[in-house]
């Protein structure tokens, strides 16, 4: 009986060891309070700065080497070409970004989002939504930047005719 409980003991522990790591990486991806606020400050940074057609603001939140993936694959890296495709927005009128989702550990953060959009499109109003994962980079200047950026909506590349496909050497 007591080898049962030892061996029983044993188990148990081994059992903690090998869960408590598990529990500990979950509860790291929980951010602070300051960089929650930072991400979500920026993210109304970016619908207001598109609902004013300041796409230069839009762009300045890239990092230098970022890139957004769009469906298919298709990649659009680089500030030039970011701007490119960012600047293809100017027919949008109204823009949301709905954070469902942040975690990382501060130096790097990744967001889900769902994104609504209204664009003018043959003289009528259309909207879309989109699925969003972004990465956010902490700089050295203790700012963040989006590293990526990826989509699962093709109209976000086709009604805005934005250069795919293209990477900045």
């Amino acid at each position: 009986m007591k080898t049962i409980i030892i061996n029983t003991y044993r188990i148990a522990t081994l059992l903690f060891l090998l869960i408590a790591p598990a529990f500990s990486f979950a509860q790291s991806t929980e951010l602070p309070n300051d960089v929650r606020n930072d991400i979500e400050k920026l993210n109304k940074e970016m619908e207001n700065s598109i609902k004013t057609n300041d796409m230069s603001k839009v762009v300045d939140l890239y990092t230098d080497e970022a890139t957004i993936i769009a469906p298919g694959g298709q990649k659009i890296h680089g500030r030039k070409a970011i701007a490119d495709y960012w600047y293809n927005f100017s027919r949008c009128k109204n823009f949301a970004s709905e954070i469902t989702e942040l975690g990382g550990n501060g130096k790097m953060v990744y967001q889900l989002s769902k994104w609504t959009f209204t664009c003018v499109k043959d003289g009528k109003e259309v909207t879309y939504s989109s699925d969003v994962v972004m990465v956010w980079k902490r700089q050295s200047n203790w700012e963040y930047k989006i590293q990526l950026n990826s989509t699962n909506n093709e109209v976000a590349v086709n009604e805005t005719e934005a250069p795919v496909n293209r990477a900045e050497n």
